[in-house]
């Protein structure tokens, strides 16, 4: 049996403004013990002392290399990462996470044990310094085979999952994916402003081209949310991007023969959850005659409907729900208030 170690693996690492992150991200990196490593830090020209950090790693590491591209984002930083690696495998971290010491060994042997196209694994959550506090993100553990089983249990479910207490694992920086499946099929991570959430996209992508995808419940990844990161800001392309998603879902599952009524029920779903979301950071930021006059505008530029059935509405949790009635009856100020009162609570 080929030695395990022998394959390599690109860890693409993307970094932007991450000074006060950096050093403990690479330490995570340099420390795996899977050894052969390409490690490629993709450097979206940062402004304060992240190439300085790049710089000093680069002399010490061998196996490390970086180069500089255009802010344009994080897929496009992905983008630029997949063009220069080389492995047979490839990975992503974002420069403000951390990653288990073994989560590479361990993802390449279940990769090979089960004879799969891609592996996922899950994380520990915690904000900013606080690592002492983590909260771990539970996925559902799975082998999938062939291209309804994968479809199925995979492809739909990261559109919208409706299984209470377990999430689905779509992160590029929870993945070890083959890189002759990304080159062989030209897959690209999509800007956020296109599909909203270009991990998802990704991995429905990719997986659609997958014989075999496993997915095990082991926290390898720390995921470090702060005031900065890129999940807790505002973006505007809300709504459009959520259209172009279902139009990319609905083309890629009349390919694997999935329901269309299911991809459409699952991207409503999907449309629920994340535009109350966004809606709920804007109160944060806006006083209510600014977010009144911005919620009108979003409704009337998008042409947005609130109708729902009791049915779709039972997918969700309790906090969509009661967001969803308030917008579809324009109550505007209890949701204001209510929405600032939950905020004062949960940061206390």
């Amino acid at each position: 049996m080929r030695n395990v170690l022998e394959d390599k693996i690109s860890v693409v690492v993307t970094a932007y403004n991450v000074e006060k992150y950096l050093k403990e991200c690479l330490d995570s990196v340099v420390s795996q013990s899977y050894t052969n490593l390409e490690i490629i830090i993709v450097n979206a020209q940062s402004s304060d002392k992240t190439e300085d950090i790049i710089k000093d790693f680069t002399q010490r590491y061998e196996n490390i290399s970086y180069f500089n591209v255009e802010n344009k984002g994080p897929a496009h930083s992905r983008n630029e990462g997949i063009k220069k690696a080389t492995g047979k495998y490839i990975t992503f971290v974002d420069g403000d996470d951390i990653i288990s010491k073994n989560m590479y060994l361990e993802m390449l042997s279940v990769l090979k044990s089960e004879d799969a196209d891609v592996v996922y694994c899950t994380c520990f959550r915690f904000f900013d310094d606080d690592i002492n506090k983590t909260s771990m993100r539970n996925i559902k553990p799975v082998v999938c085979s062939g291209c309804e089983d994968i479809g199925q249990n995979m492809i739909l479910p990261i559109i919208a999952n409706f299984e209470k207490g377990l999430e689905v694992s779509a992160s590029m920086c929870m993945s070890l994916y083959k890189k002759e499946i990304i080159d062989k099929y030209n897959i690209f991570a999509k800007d956020m402003s296109e599909v909203f959430s270009e991990d998802n996209f990704f991995n429905i992508e990719y997986l659609s081209k997958c014989q075999k995808a496993a997915a095990i419940n082991k926290p390898y990844y720390y995921y470090r949310k702060h005031s900065q990161s890129i999940s807790n800001q505002v973006h505007d392309y809300t709504v459009s991007a959520l259209k172009n998603f279902e139009e990319y879902t609905l083309k890629i599952g009349a390919e694997m023969g999935l329901s269309s009524d299911e991809i459409k029920l699952r991207n409503k779903i999907k449309f629920i959850v994340l535009f109350s979301a966004v809606v709920k950071k804007k109160i944060d930021a806006l006083s209510y005659g600014e977010y009144k006059k911005y919620i009108r505008n979003l409704i009337k530029e998008n042409n947005l409907s609130f109708d729902y059935t009791r049915y779709e509405l039972s997918l969700t949790e309790n906090q969509v729900k009661l967001f969803w009635i308030l917008m579809r009856y324009k109550m505007y100020f209890p949701l204001y208030i209510l929405v600032k009162i939950y905020s004062k609570l949960i940061s206390r």
